[in-house]
């Protein structure tokens, strides 16, 4: 007698099948090019270079600047989504982390973003009208004042800063310096040294300021852990309004 093999369990069996397939974006991995420069002190900082889709297309780029401890890896849950939303990216290991060694002097790391900043600029396939910067933690101070220093700098979003870590104050530069611009300031409500000074930068700020204060205890690059597709969504939506269309 002929065994019939029910049609959903044909149908069973073939997506068991390809779900074990990977997808098209699981096999496309993305390959950064290593980066050195020297700062002005003439230490060797290090970063990581992803170009977006559509290779050789003029186009925006965000730096990214990684929390206290940590290094240039901590923006592994943003970097895709940035780069397949078109933003040519650069990940950093900032002075005293990661590959770029050294000590760790917060002073000369203002500094350090600006030669990032003329790196990025210098790339031919980067709009220079079109460069901002994330960071989080100290990185997040130091992106702050870091686009606040550079007068083409579009906006700057910061995960858990705070009004003072380590010296890294950047008040002033929300007050002073992006007093015509933007920013996003983050953090998460159980982080509260970071929460009140995310409500403390954004009332004293004289430019246009975004505030977001999500559930949880999150800081920083940690908050990609509790709610990365939202968090993503609103960094990248924070982008795209305020970066210059069609350059």
């Amino acid at each position: 007698m002929k065994k019939t093999v029910p049609i959903l369990g044909t149908l069973g069996l073939l997506l068991g099948i390809l779900t074990l397939l990977p997808s098209a974006a699981a096999q496309t991995e993305l390959s950064p090019e290593t980066v050195q420069v020297t700062a002005t002190d003439g230490l060797t900082l290090v970063g990581d270079y992803y170009m977006a889709n559509g290779e050789g297309e003029t186009g925006p780029a965000v730096l990214l600047m990684h929390m206290l401890g940590s290094d240039r890896s901590a923006w592994s849950p943003l970097i895709p989504a940035l780069v397949e939303a078109g933003y040519h990216v650069l990940a950093v290991d900032m002075r005293g982390h990661g590959d770029t060694g050294g000590r760790a002097d917060w002073s000369a790391a203002e500094g350090d973003v600006q030669t990032w900043l003329d790196w990025l600029r210098a790339r031919p396939e980067v709009d220079s009208a079109g460069v901002s910067i994330v960071g989080a933690s100290i990185g997040s101070n130091l992106a702050l004042i870091g686009c606040a220093n550079d007068v083409d700098c579009v906006t700057a979003i910061a995960l858990s800063p705070g009004l003072d870590y380590r010296g890294v104050q950047p008040l002033s530069a929300l007050i002073d310096g992006l007093s015509n611009r933007s920013a996003l300031v983050i953090a998460s409500h159980g982080d509260s040294y970071s929460a009140d000074s995310v409500k403390e930068l954004a009332a004293g700020a004289a430019g246009e300021v975004g505030m977001r204060l999500y559930a949880g205890r999150a800081h920083g690059t940690q908050l990609f852990s509790d709610d990365g597709e939202r968090l993503t969504r609103t960094i990248i939506a924070w982008l795209d309004e305020y970066t210059p269309q069609g350059n």
